[in-house]
């Protein structure tokens, strides 16, 4: 029974780790688009296809950004700190959602539905990186292991 006590942790960890940031960013442009439906008016197709356009082009813009126009491989954080960070995400979350109804109120229509979805990803993905950031430098201020080596 021990053993599978282990296995179950350890399944548990793996399905947080490499779900983690999706999971927050899925329940951010979730919580978005129900936002912008309360905040700018129901959606219709157009809107939907505004909304997916905003968030796809908000990724697109991140990732040449962060690869230097998709010339460069970003290093990969160490699993303590990736299950650190993401235990700070409800700031992400509230901030990319928060972001999405402050956009919804102010613009209305058919932008809001845009920007609302392009700037909500932002929004989210900014923070999560500074949640990344925060928990390697907490990582590494109370330990004197190295994160790369637990």
């Amino acid at each position: 029974m021990r053993r599978f006590g282990e296995d179950y942790v350890r399944g548990l960890g793996m399905a947080t780790h490499n779900n983690a940031l999706a999971y927050g960013y899925s329940v951010t442009v979730g919580s978005a688009f129900a936002l912008l439906s309360t905040s700018a008016g129901p959606a219709d197709v157009g809107h939907v296809f505004a909304f997916l356009s905003g968030s796809a082009v908000a990724f697109a813009v991140v990732n040449a950004l962060v690869t230097n126009g998709f010339r460069r491989r970003v290093e990969q954080e160490p699993p303590v700190v990736l299950a650190l960070a993401t235990s700070f995400s409800v700031l992400s979350i509230s901030g990319g959602a928060g972001v999405a109804l402050l956009i919804g109120w102010a613009l209305g229509g058919w932008i809001s539905w845009l920007l609302g979805a392009l700037l909500a990803t932002w929004a989210y993905l900014s923070i999560a990186a500074l949640e990344v950031a925060a928990a390697r430098l907490l990582h590494l201020s109370v330990s004197d292991e190295d994160p790369e080596n637990r």
